[in-house]
Formats: C-alpha cells, sequence, structure tokens
C-alpha cells in the first residue's frame, strides 16, 4: 500500500474510532492495542481480537493496495 492509500485508511479509521489521525498513528507504531481499542465496543473489540490473530488475514491486509481492497477482506462494501 503507498503512503497516500495508507493516509486514507488512518484518516477513516480515526474517524471511525474518535481519535485525531496522529493519534491513531502513535498507537499503531507503539503496538498498543489496549488504547486502540478503547473506543470500541464489545462486540467491535472481538471482531479486532479475531482480525489480529488471523494470520493469513493480516498478510493479505498488508499485502493490499488500497483502503478500499482493506474494506473488501474485512468483509465493508
Amino acid at each position: 500500500m503507498n503512503e497516500k492509500n495508507y493516509d486514507k485508511l488512518i484518516e477513516a479509521a480515526s474517524q471511525k474510532l474518535g481519535t485525531s489521525p496522529s493519534q491513531l498513528r502513535q498507537t499503531l507504531e507503539k503496538g498498543d492495542m489496549k488504547a486502540l481499542s478503547q473506543g470500541l465496543s464489545k462486540s467491535d473489540k472481538e471482531k479486532l481480537r479475531a482480525i489480529l490473530s488471523n494470520k493469513e488475514l493480516m498478510q493479505k491486509l498488508k499485502n493490499a493496495s488500497t483502503p478500499e481492497d482493506i474494506m473488501k477482506m474485512l468483509g465493508k462494501r
């Protein structure tokens, strides 16, 4: 994924999580999953854990070329 698409993904995710894009970047760089999931519902936390524990899906997400590809992989259209 190129930097422009990564920025778009971070911006969209930060809006969903109720945080700023810069704060989300810092949280992701630190690998602080607790901070990342603070604003999520219990159901969304469980979904996030399931995604993060699926090594095959994580590899596909890392190799995605656009945020739209990622959303398709996660079941959002």
